[in-house]
């Protein structure tokens, strides 16, 4: 029961969404109760009003104002003042258990109280075995975050650079390594290298990590490459189908560049010099007569000619006897393949290839649409061949995995990010609801590579996260997506956030954004985002009924539990 000599004033103004009372009595906002020292600190100090059915309403302090009020009036120059404050609903506690949804209010003259650390433990209440410690609250309340809440919804930490970010993700990050669990996996995209000290040992992506290239799809192709859509994207779809052919024999690799040879030669179009060199390049090592060929590209007698042609097509023959017309039987072949190749080197070949087909038939501006395209080929090839292979190795899943892409260009980092988060997707969908565990993907800098304006230009690089965000709880997958930009994150991602973690943001784009995306969040809260100190992050959603500011610990400091709990997660369905 609050005793009433700690009263600090008295409602005078009541509404649905707001009271007023009034601060005479200076004195009164510093006192001890019960062991406890408490002391007013303003505006976004809680306040407890207590009516006669012993009703206590929590409301949060929003504005305070002076006011001043003549002691006489045969004295007009002597004034006393009175603190006017401003105060909006949190709920109501009854039975040490709060309600935030008010079905009544506070009436004129009730007594009000600074809130004290029984009715904080109502409000904050957390099971120690189930949460982990993250801060403080008003400088002595300590702030647990309940692990089924923080980790089994999306969340975005957002904030300006220095404003906290890395240290809230650090604490919670080392709070959660002491946890015993055996279906929780964190899988953390560093990308400024801050976090190797939680683990053992941090892959190094670009030396450390394999990726097995007939793992990767059409979008991861299109994420690595980035064709242009209008002209590159078809070539590279027919290459990659083509070459899915010729390693699954559907096309004989020694009959196409027979029937490119054929084909070329016939094309009287094609340069003759230009022609002839690619002619001998397909037929090297194929036992075909090319001594008559002359350096222009003829023959002087019509049956050297002839003797040419036909030992090209008998071995076309040969090699695939049931085959009446070449081009409708290539065209069936890669409309059936799909896009998985075996290595680098079946997707230069192919490609080239396809350049000589059209080649073949007239078409000799093909491999100058495709320039760029065959740059940025082998860019990736020789600049990141430890990190694509034939025969990865294999990882076991690890309760932290923290993935050093330090040294990834924004490009190879939207591919990277978007191939590891869409593996783990598809391995987590085909297991049992029983079997899965709950993963959670921790993107730092995501406006790099989660952007607006990447969902417009490279849609294929965003898809799986948009698809994660749609569908992910379903699967056991979640993302946390840290970033200092949310005006240049993609809102549909924004949008699936259940809780957000917000530092200090002083940009009015950014601010102006948020209000659209977020919807746990006023106004009067955004203003207060520009203020926050350094550490101090603002926490919004399912993690609590009510948005509070929490003093992040560093987590060198961190006033960690005496014994580590075991938790299971709470899957989904």
């Amino acid at each position: 029961m609050i005793s009433s000599l700690n009263s600090i004033g008295r409602v005078n103004f009541v509404s649905f969404d707001k009271i007023s009372f009034e601060i005479s009595d200076f004195e009164s906002l510093e006192y001890n109760s019960n062991g406890y020292f408490y002391f007013a600190q303003g505006v976004l100090d809680f306040i407890t009003i207590l009516n006669n059915q012993n009703d206590k309403f929590i409301y949060q302090v929003d504005r305070i104002e002076d006011k001043e009020l003549l002691l006489s009036k045969d004295e007009n120059g002597k004034f006393s003042y009175i603190a006017n404050v401003w105060a909006t609903p949190i709920g109501v506690i009854k039975n040490n258990k709060i309600n935030f949804n008010l079905k009544k209010y506070p009436f004129l003259r009730n007594p009000v109280f600074l809130t004290e650390s029984d009715d904080f433990e109502s409000i904050f209440q957390v099971s120690p075995a189930q949460s982990i410690p993250v801060g403080m609250f008003n400088q002595n309340y300590s702030i647990r975050f309940n692990l089924n809440n923080l980790l089994t919804y999306h969340t975005a930490i957002l904030g300006n650079t220095g404003s906290g970010k890395s240290t809230t993700i650090r604490q919670i990050v080392s709070e959660i390594k002491k946890i015993q669990t055996d279906n929780l996996c964190l899988h953390i995209f560093d990308v400024h290298n801050e976090y190797e000290k939680l683990v053992d040992r941090s892959i190094d992506v670009l030396n450390e990590f394999q990726i097995e290239v007939k793992s990767l799809d059409l979008e991861d192709w299109i994420n690595l490459l980035e064709p242009s859509d209008l002209v590159q994207l078809p070539i590279l779809r027919r290459a990659l189908q083509l070459g899915n052919a010729i390693d699954n024999e559907q096309i004989n690799s020694e009959w196409l560049e027979l029937h490119i040879a054929y084909s070329l030669y016939n094309n009287v179009q094609t340069d003759a010099v230009a022609k002839r060199a690619k002619i001998i390049g397909l037929l090297r090592g194929k036992k075909i007569n090319l001594s008559h060929y002359t350096v222009f590209g003829s023959f002087n007698d019509p049956s050297w000619e002839y003797q040419f042609k036909l030992e090209i097509t008998n071995k076309m023959i040969d090699l695939e006897s049931k085959m009446t017309d070449p081009l409708e039987f290539i065209q069936k072949k890669i409309e059936s393949s799909g896009y998985c190749i075996e290595s680098f080197n079946t997707l230069v070949n192919s490609l080239n290839y396809v350049f000589l087909l059209e080649e073949s038939k007239g078409n000799n501006q093909i491999r100058n649409f495709a320039t760029t395209l065959q740059t940025r080929i082998e860019d990736v090839q020789s600049h990141y061949k430890n990190l694509f292979t034939e025969s990865p190795l294999t990882r076991r899943n690890e309760k932290i995995t923290v993935y050093d892409v330090s040294q990834l260009d924004d490009d190879l980092l939207m591919f990277f990010a978007s191939y590891v988060s869409k593996m783990i997707f598809i391995q987590n969908s085909q297991l049992t609801f029983d079997q899965r565990n709950i993963n959670v993907l921790i993107l730092e800098e995501a406006h790099r590579y989660i952007s607006r304006e990447k969902e417009k230009l490279q849609p294929y690089g965003v898809n799986i996260f948009k698809k994660i965000a749609r569908e992910g709880r379903k699967f056991g997958v979640f993302l946390s997506v840290s970033s200092q930009r949310p005006s240049e994150l993609s809102g549909t991602i924004l949008s699936q956030c259940n809780n957000f973690l917000l530092h200090r943001i002083k940009n009015n784009v950014d601010l102006e954004y948020m209000s659209k995306t977020i919807p746990y969040i006023t106004q009067n809260q955004l203003k207060r985002l520009s203020f926050l100190p350094t550490g101090t992050t603002y926490a919004v959603g399912e993690l609590f009924s009510i948005p509070i500011e929490v003093d992040v610990f560093d987590n060198e400091m961190t006033m960690s539990p005496t014994k580590t709990p075991s938790v299971k997660f709470i899957k989904k369905k």
